[in-house]
């Protein structure tokens, strides 16, 4: 275990926003674990778990501790006629699992390929894109307990997955330091690239259909329309697609025909946040030194590389305004703001 004081985050945020904080703690190994609970005083003082921060907007200085978990194995540990199982640490990073999966003949991730953040946070969000979600190949999750300091595992039914939402946003949320991801992947795969990009890009192109373009699609794909983080301070989506009854979904097709919409479930309509905030003009929008991104409505950006939590998350608040007065809906975010 590593511990730093008085540490910078700017390079542990994807925003690349400039913040302190007062401790900085890396995980090398499990049994690091045990001497965290003698560090912390995980009833009382301020802590929070980070990944590669990129689901995170720092709005101020951290006075506490943010603690990092760096563990990253992966290990097949159980492959038959039906299934693949996969183990993963939760400090892998994501991609390099997708590339792991598909190098080793395991198929199911591709379309979730090129996301940003580690094993552990794909669990906690239930991560999502191109027509699939985490929680349709998660077998089991293994975490510490830092109240009652003991490791835990606990079933993929038991997570509560739903929309970019999972138990450890909930009820483990601050207790739970997921050290495991276990996934299980049936090797009869049904391919899909029943989403409108993908069916764009292969029908343009004439390409084969098998995990391997798919991957290859969903990165060209992402590279088109998201900006690098590298390049650009983001988080990827800033906000959920929000989720509305039919009732609402109705009214807002008779007023908007070209409405971009998914039926989600009986009665329930998820509707395309990008497009409403493109519609309501504000694709390109500046904020002081942040924007909304000029090909993707849905990402909030770091555009001159000096603007602070707190413009970003005025920006927001401006869009989120904007949004609610065109269409009556409330734009929630994605990003968790500390």
């Amino acid at each position: 275990m590593k511990i730093f004081k008085n540490f910078s985050l700017q390079e542990h945020n994807t925003f690349g926003i400039q913040v302190i904080t007062d401790y900085y703690i890396q995980i090398e190994d499990r049994g690091d674990l045990n001497l965290l609970t003698e560090q912390i005083d995980f009833s009382n003082d301020k802590y929070f778990i980070l990944g590669v921060g990129s689901n995170i907007l720092f709005t101020n200085n951290f006075n506490g501790y943010i603690i990092q978990n760096r563990c990253s194995e992966i290990k097949v540990t159980e492959q038959n006629n039906v299934y693949s199982i996969i183990r993963a640490d939760a400090g892998c990073i994501w991609d390099n699992f997708v590339e792991f999966c598909l190098n080793t003949g395991v198929y199911g991730a591709e379309n979730l390929s090129g996301i940003p953040g580690t094993v552990g946070a794909s669990a906690v969000q239930n991560i999502g894109a191109y027509g699939r979600e985490v929680s349709e190949f998660i077998y089991k999750v293994e975490f510490f307990d830092l109240i009652e300091k003991q490791f835990k595992t606990i079933s993929a039914n038991d997570c509560k997955f739903t929309y970019r939402n999972s138990i450890f946003k909930n009820e483990l949320k601050d207790r739970a330091l997921i050290t495991s991801v276990t996934y299980r992947f049936p090797k009869k795969n049904e391919l899909k690239i029943n989403y409108a990009d993908l069916e764009i890009y292969f029908s343009t192109n004439k390409i084969e259909i098998n995990p391997i373009s798919i991957r290859n699609a969903v990165l060209l794909v992402r590279n088109s329309k998201l900006p690098d983080y590298k390049i650009t301070g983001n988080a990827g989506s800033f906000f959920k697609n929000p989720i509305v009854d039919s009732i609402k979904f109705k009214h807002l097709l008779s007023i908007f025909p070209d409405l971009k919409y998914f039926p989600v479930e009986e009665n329930k309509y998820k509707i395309a946040a990008g497009w409403m905030i493109d519609k309501c003009g504000l694709k390109g929008f500046v904020y002081e030194n942040a924007a909304v991104h000029e090909k993707q409505a849905l990402v909030l950006i770091n555009k001159t590389g000096k603007a602070t939590g707190r413009e970003i998350l005025e920006l927001s608040e401006i869009v989120k305004a904007k949004v609610f007065n065109t269409f009556e809906v409330t734009l929630e975010s994605e990003v968790i703001i500390l």
